[in-house]
């Protein structure tokens, strides 16, 4: 292995004022863009000499799948097994190429739009990894982790004996701010690929000050942009989403704030119009700060790398909804949210009683798992959604202390929620997933020293 050579790039993937409005859940859309900054793809490519890795990050949904992984390896000569495209799970922005709407149905319109945007969205990633690749210069490198603490468990039990979305204080959450941080030979910040647990629900579905729900980076691409301006836009910092399955942000639009009434039911009500928007800001402001924190305490003085790459996939126990059932009400019924969505279906303003759908057993399902040995740390890719403490089991199982987990790196393969046992009996609404709560945590966590036997092999 030669001294690494580093290259980071970015373009722009903002949707086009002909797509709006561009429907998002139900009967809400997206109005026109927000004033919190652009969508981006970016970029960070890895070269030892002898192997190229590639990391990409989207401030989208989810990410695309192995089409885009096999334009990007004719088009740049990088192997597809050599490379991440990941998407932050932003809910303020369309869905970038994956799951296509979460699994819910899709009406004609949102299709449609959605592969317009997608056209859009591809182009943008070749911009990003092309200016990658051509900025490929020599570099030093080096692995840290830091705190942030702009996350919760949403996972809640209410008064009524139900579970919803909520900020659950004192459940499992990791809050865990990894980086692998690259300098040029002058010491200047190239890039750095950083990780953490937590969705981009701070503003999904929410108004503005002008009455309009609009597409914005979500706290990540925001806090992404607030460390690149702090070195005058020179450096790329790629955001990856960690096991966050069960992780919001502190005060998600999905269940802040709330209403409570006497008989003990609950559902969250919408914030004044624009404060979700403060919210989401103000936590990319707070997140942004915690990178600049973790970047400035890691000492990148590495030149040389391995790359090791290897995957697996992980047999789940599966489930599937009865026929005919209606996944999205079901959702509502959850979230405690049919008077926002569906108010047609409330009699006198009261919602009608729930009745929650029982998931029939079906089979297996199969989960793919991705291993990426760079260097002195390891990123474990996972195409699905697992709780955090799944995350922080395989980080302890693993053989190498810096172990990070990759969540959306193949969204069209993904195999959903992954709810972790001690969390199986929650009827939250990841519960309705492919994946059938219960005996999924020892799987998963065998699939992770199954890549790294792999891996160690592939080196002897």
């Amino acid at each position: 292995m030669s001294h690494i050579c580093v290259g980071a790039g970015k373009a722009c993937i903002d949707v086009p004022e002909n797509l709006y409005p561009f429907p998002i859940y139900e009967n809400f859309s997206f109005d026109t863009m927000g004033d919190s900054g652009s969508l981006y793809a970016r970029a960070i490519v890895i070269d030892n000499g002898e192997t190229r890795f590639l990391f990409v990050g989207t401030d989208v949904s989810d990410a695309p799948g192995e089409e885009l992984r096999e334009r990007i390896q004719n088009e740049f000569f990088i192997p597809k097994e050599n490379m991440y495209v990941t998407a932050t799970h932003n809910h303020s922005a369309p869905h970038g190429g994956g799951r296509k709407g979460g699994g819910l149905s899709r009406s004609p319109e949102k299709a449609e739009k959605e592969a317009a945007y997608g056209a859009v969205y591809e182009a943008g990633i070749l911009q990003a990894v092309e200016a990658a690749v051509s900025s490929l210069r020599r570099a030093r490198y080096g692995f840290g982790e830091g705190k942030s603490y702009v996350n919760t468990h949403r996972d809640i039990l209410m008064e009524d004996g139900f579970w919803t979305q909520g900020q659950n204080y004192a459940g499992p959450s990791d809050k865990t701010l990894a980086a692998l941080k690259f300098v040029d030979e002058d010491g200047r910040l190239i890039g750095a690929i950083v990780n953490y647990a937590c969705h981009g629900t701070c503003a999904f579905c929410s108004k503005d000050t002008d009455g309009k729900i609009k597409v914005t980076p979500g706290f990540a691409g925001i806090a992404c942009a607030y460390v690149e301006a702090r070195y005058d836009d020179e450096p790329v910092i790629l955001w990856t989403n960690g096991a966050s399955g069960d992780q919001n942000p502190m005060f998600s639009s999905e269940g802040f704030p709330r209403v409570y009434e006497k008989d003990g039911y609950t559902e969250t009500t919408q914030t004044p119009p624009g404060t979700q928007y403060i919210i989401q800001r103000h936590t990319g402001y707070t997140h942004g700060v915690d990178i600049i924190q973790t970047l400035n305490s890691i000492k990148a003085v590495k030149k040389a790398m391995r790359i090791v790459t290897t995957q697996t996939v992980v047999q789940l126990d599966a489930q599937r909804r009865p026929e005919g059932a209606d996944m999205g009400l079901n959702k509502l019924f959850i979230d405690n949210s049919v008077r926002i969505f569906r108010p047609e279906l409330c009699v006198n303003g009261r919602p009608p009683e729930k009745h929650l759908v029982e998931m029939i057993p079906d089979g297996t399902v199969e989960m793919k798992m991705w291993l990426a040995l760079l260097g002195d740390s390891a990123w474990i890719g996972v195409a699905g959604e697992p709780y955090s403490t799944i995350g922080m089991k395989c980080k302890a199982a693993a053989p190498m202390k810096n172990t990070v987990l990759v969540l959306h790196v193949d969204d069209t393969c993904g195999a959903g929620y992954i709810l972790d046992d001690a969390c199986a009996d929650h009827k939250v609404f990841q519960a309705y997933s492919r994946v059938r709560p219960g005996n999924v945590d020892t799987p998963i966590v065998n699939g992770v020293l199954t890549l790294f036997d792999q891996a160690f092999n592939d080196q002897q």
